[in-house]
């Protein structure tokens, strides 16, 4: 990802002490999700890209590597038909490309998950069937109407809370896109957020670092200050989706402001 973009209005100079950058600027980075086991359920936070575009698309990002999501789930050690239920943070094609496929003989978008059912805000469906000029390229219907079609799709308000028997309560933020979804996690008596755009790496923890991309800076701002508050607070875990060097972190906040700490704190959780 283009650096500039990813840090909005930070300069380089102050932006690549935390996170490296090449020749041309751009940050190396990941498309980190979550696979969470409970007694009855196997649910999957976000889908990646997928390959339904064409070369010239994915030229643009830069993909040095690709892992196929089916894959990715065999190499958990699960199948595709295991996965109970999705949840998209939101739809951005980075995001959800990955859940359906081309069907190879019809040519149309399937879902490859079929025995999942799949959760995304109200807000966020609605905001991608009808985006603005400024996201609009993020957008595909190929990964959105075959959903719909599949009659597995369920819309959350913000009050809709379907996997609290689980351990997982769903918080809306609208900084970065209209009713971006972050999962919050109980386990082992300690609070899991899978962070997905809301903070995209350690390196955003700063206050200031807000990427261009994010649709409105100043309420992604509010957003983010309010929810590093009660991550320091409550001693949140964070999992980063993009962040290529750091996966998870606890946040601290010192005389100069947020900062990552503990790094790995996830792994030292899971590690006997």
């Amino acid at each position: 990802m283009d650096g500039g973009v990813a840090f909005g209005v930070v300069p380089k100079g102050i932006w690549n002490k935390l996170y490296p950058s090449d020749e041309n600027n751009n940050l190396y980075i990941v498309n980190r999700l979550m696979l969470v086991e409970t007694d009855d359920r196997l649910i999957l936070v976000n889908t990646g890209f997928g390959n339904k575009r064409n070369d010239k698309y994915y030229s643009f990002k830069y993909i040095s590597k690709r892992t196929p999501l089916l894959q990715c789930i065999a190499e958990a050690g699960y199948s595709a038909d295991d996965v109970t239920d999705v949840i998209f943070t939101h739809l951005h094609d980075d995001h959800c490309g990955g859940t359906t496929a081309i069907h190879p003989e019809k040519g149309d978008s399937v879902p490859v998950l079929n025995n999942a059912r799949y959760w995304i805000s109200e807000k966020q469906w609605n905001w991608a069937l009808n985006p603005n000029p400024r996201e609009a390229a993020s957008y595909f219907p190929d990964n959105l109407l075959p959903l719909l079609h599949s009659d597995k799709l369920t819309l959350l308000q913000p009050e809709n809370q379907p996997f609290l028997n689980d351990g997982i309560e769903l918080h809306h933020f609208d900084g970065h896109t209209g009713g971006q979804m972050i999962p919050i996690l109980s386990y082992k008596n300690r609070t899991i957020v899978f962070t997905s755009d809301l903070i995209p790496s350690a390196a955003h923890i700063p206050l200031p670092y807000i990427a261009s991309v994010d649709i409105n800076p100043i309420e992604a701002l509010k957003e983010k200050e309010a929810f590093l508050k009660k991550a320091v607070d409550f001693n949140y875990i964070l999992i980063f989706e993009h962040d290529a060097f750091t996966e998870s972190c606890i946040v601290v906040k010192t005389e100069k402001g947020y900062t990552a700490a503990i790094k790995d704190a996830y792994r030292q959780l899971i590690t006997p």
